[in-house]
């Protein structure tokens, strides 16, 4: 049975499977959850001053990306962690990327470094889940998916049983979500280098518990530092969040293109 399930999974995988685990259906939208980080009395990494604040650069790129999307692709469905400048905790950014069963979850974010520093750092980074962590990822998607037995006839309907099966399934969700991650992540990241001209510090793993909660292709995007004069000075401008946010909206429609 366990080999009999495995391929199963791998055949369905071959004609396109979505982060549902459900082949891709041309009718339906393409959910992206759009995470701008901090809020609200949480302002994340100060400027050179105390008016500027990371939380004000990411809500302004997150609402531009969604603007774009929204505008120019129909076919895309866009959620929001947060619109305006509240505080979201960060199980419920991961609980709203859940349950909207996203396809796509970024989270946008701004580097910074203590003011002690001298040779300061400069450039975007995209990071996705660290492998370490990825059995908590499993054990919420379990969790989660463990729901449509207070459904009626929620198994039969989702093709879903708790079983040693079910398990195997996915185990190997969780490894193409991460694959998927990994792959969106060098997509974002060449766009905000070659497109909105930043410098390239990489993409990188990290144990981010906003990525370790969701269970889709998750990840967060450092658009920049906010400790590094001239960065800051493009961070708060309309010209450099636009081109950041053109830069990610290119990123996300160039990996939809090619899983749909």
């Amino acid at each position: 049975m366990r080999h009999a399930v495995i391929l199963l999974f791998l055949v369905l995988h071959s004609i396109g499977i979505n982060s549902k685990g459900l082949p891709y259906s041309p009718s339906s939208p393409f959910v992206v959850v759009i995470d701008a980080g901090h809020g609200g009395h949480d302002g994340g990494a100060p400027g050179s001053n105390d008016r500027n604040w990371e939380k004000d650069i990411n809500l302004a790129i997150a609402l531009e990306v969604g603007r774009l999307l929204e505008a120019n692709q129909k076919d895309i469905r866009v959620v929001y962690t947060r619109k305006t400048d509240v505080f979201v905790e960060l199980g419920q950014r991961a609980n709203i990327a859940n349950k909207e069963k996203a396809d796509l979850f970024v989270s946008i974010h701004t580097n910074a470094q203590p003011r002690t520093v001298v040779n300061r750092a400069r450039g975007v980074q995209t990071y996705t889940l660290c492998l370490s962590t990825a059995s908590t990822n499993l054990e919420v998607e379990k969790r989660e998916n463990s729901v449509v037995k207070y459904e009626k006839d929620g198994e039969r309907k989702y093709n879903y049983a708790a079983s040693a099966e079910s398990d195997i399934i996915f185990e190997i969700m969780q490894e193409q979500d991460m694959r998927n991650s990994v792959a969106f992540a060098k997509i974002v990241q060449r766009q905000m280098v070659n497109y909105a001209g930043r410098n390239d510090k990489g993409v990188q793993q990290a144990n981010l518990a906003v990525l370790r909660l969701t269970y889709m292709p998750s990840v967060l995007i450092e658009v920049g530092f906010i400790s590094h004069p001239e960065e800051e000075e493009f961070l708060m401008s309309t010209a450099g969040r636009n081109k950041l946010a053109m830069a990610i909206y290119r990123g996300i429609i160039e990996y939809k293109r090619q899983k749909r």
